[in-house]
């Protein structure tokens, strides 16, 4: 019961960061996994649990359902990872890498630290709260559940002020010291330090607000406006139909939107449109339904950057990224160490093992050694690192192992009838087919994709492929969203 309330908690959350740029990197919550792009591509670090947010301090922190991680931004690794015993649907960043996480019923506040995070206290709040938010002063503040009473929580002090609302707050932000919030007929504000209330009537309910540089950008069905939440006035408009994402990073002079199939650039503040590109996510398949890839836009070091699925693109930034089926392989040669959690005489004996790690989102491999093919979860770089993860698979009773090599790679499947996992890869000249086994001899073939030169082979790392391209070398390939 305790993880189905925990789910429901996390699925109620609203208020979730899940980009953010750091020095000249962006990171970016993708699925079970946290995304690290730069202009030469993207790299995959492993969490554990369902990612909630990232907060940035000293250096990026990332919430999941199960811990709290802090990055290396250097390595480009988890540094640390702090397990939690409860849920939280939300967090915040005070000075110092102070970090507030916010419980169905209690607020806990860890320091966050690249070497050792420590709980340094948990104090129950007076009433349930749906959203946290940090005021400029310092102190928290709590939107209720349900009804009017507001609260704000002093860390210093520890005292409790109650808040009372002009209204029931829906879908909440904080800019500054202003709250601010939609309904059907346009914006509402409410000012902490005055207590005093407006609104803006934009003759219907915007479907997206995202805050720059102390401004809401607000999106109707119509039209993208900019909106000063302390005089409650409109800066700029823009008419732009069919808006489904929009997103803003303070430290960048563009939006970016997607609206239909185009993704679109526009300068800050005055909301007069950069560039157009076709950013048409396919659909993909799977046995189960038919539906649109998830698909969104980021401002990226002054540059759009698209993700359909798995696949990234910086349209018109190269020729290099502009065909993004194909990513930069960065391997290290050299010791490393891995998690083994399981060795077996037979290999169908992998089928359960093989679905519950891969459903976490964790990267594995497995070995022929001794007549057994040992399963292993990794890589990671040092042994420390390894240990630290080790406790979130206790319950395999994983050990840690140390490696030569970290190119540990599997040949594509060939053999379909003795191959029990769901998807496989085949490379022919210069495409790559990528396929699932629906039922033990039916393949439904998703995807068909045309590589920049011939391939010579196809490998497998867990739920991982990379194709040896004839001149270029290792590549790893993009696989179809809904079959990672």
């Amino acid at each position: 019961m305790r993880i189905f309330a925990s789910l429901a908690l996390l699925a109620s959350t609203i208020l979730a960061t899940s980009y953010v740029e750091h020095g000249r990197k962006a990171y970016l919550l993708d699925k079970a996994d946290l995304r690290i792009v730069t202009t030469e591509g993207s790299r995959r670090v492993p969490l554990f649990g369902i990612p909630v947010t990232i907060l940035v301090g000293s250096r990026p922190y990332v919430l999941t359902s199960q811990a709290l991680f802090a990055v290396d931004t250097v390595n480009e690794q988890v540094s640390t990872a702090f397990r939690l015993d409860r849920a939280y649907s939300n967090a915040v960043l005070g000075a110092g890498d102070r970090i507030y996480l916010l419980g169905a019923d209690a607020l806990s506040v860890v320091q966050g630290s690249a070497a050792k995070m420590n709980l340094l206290y948990t104090y129950g709040l007076p009433r349930l709260a749906s959203s946290m938010f940090l005021l400029p002063r310092g102190e928290l503040l709590f939107i209720p559940s349900q009804g009017l009473n507001a609260f704000t929580y002093n860390p210093n002090t520890k005292k409790i002020a109650d808040v009372k609302l002009p209204w029931a707050p829906r879908y909440p932000l904080l800019i500054g010291s202003t709250l601010v919030d939609r309904d059907s007929a346009g914006l509402r504000f409410f000012s902490l330090s005055t207590k005093k209330s407006s609104s803006i009537n934009l003759g219907s309910e915007p479907t997206r607000v995202s805050i720059w540089q102390g401004k809401a950008l607000a999106a109707t069905p119509a039209e993208l406006l900019l909106v000063d939440p302390l005089s409650a006035t409109v800066l700029a408009r823009r008419t732009i139909a069919g808006i489904r994402r929009l997103s803003t990073v303070d430290s960048e002079g563009f939006a970016t939107v997607l609206a239909g199939n185009n993704l679109i650039t526009l300068s800050l503040p005055s909301l007069v449109p950069a560039d157009t590109f076709n950013a048409s996510c396919p659909r993909t398949r799977n046995t189960r339904n038919t539906r649109n890839t998830y698909s969104s836009a980021y401002p990226f070091f002054g540059k759009p950057l698209f993700v359909c699925g798995d696949k990234l693109a910086i349209p018109g930034a190269s020729p290099k990224t502009r065909g993004y089926l194909v990513q930069s392989v960065r391997i290290t040669e050299g010791q490393a160490f891995s998690l083994q959690v399981g060795a077996f005489s037979n290999p169908m004996s992998f089928g359960p093992l093989m679905e519950n790690l891969a459903r976490q989102g964790l990267p594995y491999y497995y070995v022929e050694e001794g007549g057994l093919t040992r399963f292993r979860v990794g890589f990671f770089r040092t042994r420390a690192e390894a240990d630290r993860f080790r406790s979130f698979l206790d319950d395999y009773g994983a050990w840690v192992i140390a490696e030569q090599s970290t190119r540990q790679l599997t040949h594509s499947i060939h053999d379909l009838n003795r191959d029990r996992r769901p998807d496989g890869i085949v490379a022919k000249a210069d495409s790559v087919l990528v396929f699932t086994l629906s039922q033990r001899t039916w393949i439904e073939i998703l995807k068909a994709s045309q590589l920049p030169e011939p391939v010579t082979n196809v490998y497998l790392k867990g739920n991982r492929a990379f194709a040896e391209l004839k001149h270029s070398g290792l590549k790893e390939l993009v696989l179809p969203d809904s079959n990672q």
